[in-house]
């Protein structure tokens, strides 16, 4: 999941802090990565990032983006803004998109919402709360084990969450 404030970061070779997320852009270019969003909040955000609509068209067409069901996002974003109500978090839509899609990794440069973007009270049980990547020294995190099961073939799915294909 990529926080929008740092589209430039990640696509953009020209942004300042590009080489602090170079390594996210290669982990979904090059490795098993992808992006999540979905909701009408980040499709509204998103569509302000005009510089990067083609480059995410074609993400999409060769399955490096998955999106999420917006109606679900829209619920949980709305219950997560009436639970929470502050100045520095103005990002419910991005804690919607990580419990209705189980994301595990987020990528973002708002050091304010950190705090509220890990908040456990916001997590269902089932839900794993998400690691955070800021800079360079975070790439660490960018392995197949964060990648959520919404982004795996059916093939690499945990037994559990498999379908059970024998009628």
């Amino acid at each position: 999941m990529i926080d929008t404030n740092s589209l430039a970061s990640v696509f953009d070779q020209k942004s300042e802090h590009h080489a602090e997320f170079r390594p996210v852009l290669e982990w979904i270019v090059l490795g098993n990565g992808k992006i999540v969003y979905g909701g009408t909040t980040y499709k509204r955000e998103l569509a302000k990032a005009t510089k990067y609509f083609r480059l995410l068209v074609e993400l999409k067409k060769v399955s490096k983006i998955v999106e999420i069901d917006s109606v679900r996002v829209g619920e949980i974003e709305q219950r997560l803004a009436q639970t929470l109500s502050h100045s520095d978090f103005d990002d419910p839509h991005i804690v919607a998109i990580i419990i209705a899609s189980g994301c595990r990794l987020i990528c973002s440069a708002d050091a304010r919402a950190f705090r509220y973007f890990r908040l456990a009270e916001f997590y269902p049980k089932h839900v794993q709360r998400p690691h955070i990547y800021s800079r360079k020294l975070n790439r660490g995190l960018l392995q197949d084990k964060n990648i959520a099961d919404c982004c795996r073939p059916l093939s690499k799915l945990p037994k559990a969450v498999g379908l059970n294909l024998h009628v």
